[in-house]
């Protein structure tokens, strides 16, 4: 006598985990096609700012100062902002200055931004 009897009708279950494996495969894929990049936080816009792409434009370097003072110096976002390009000892950069003549004494944030190397110096001014 046979202890584990013989289904009559034997099951090949290898086509429906294959199907379902694929199913999962194809929603995991269209999840990930769905949410996109990741959202970037403070700090990889900070570092993205602080390196902008060579050589800096005018438009990439008041980007990457206003990125700055939003993330660094808020106090500065409504303040009147200029940016001039200048040549200092052959090189050149982008400055874009802010100044805040509301209160008592005059003050401003500096962001000078190397053309060439995208080097980025910050400087306050009192």
């Amino acid at each position: 006598m046979n202890r584990f009897p013989v289904s009559r009708f034997p099951v090949n279950r290898f086509p429906l985990i294959a199907a379902a494996w694929a199913a999962l495969l194809v929603a995991g894929f269209a999840l990930v096609l769905a949410l996109g990049s990741p959202v970037a936080n403070a700090t990889d816009e900070l570092e993205a700012a602080m390196h902008p792409a060579v050589p800096v434009t005018q438009d990439a370097a008041e980007r990457s100062a206003a990125t700055i003072v939003r993330l660094q110096y808020p106090s500065y976002t409504s303040a009147t902002r200029a940016t001039t390009k200048a040549t200092d000892f052959g090189v050149e950069h982008w400055v874009v200055e802010y100044s805040d003549t509301t209160g008592t004494a005059p003050r401003g944030l500096r962001v000078s931004i190397v053309v060439k190397t995208g080097h980025v110096e910050i400087t306050t001014f009192p």
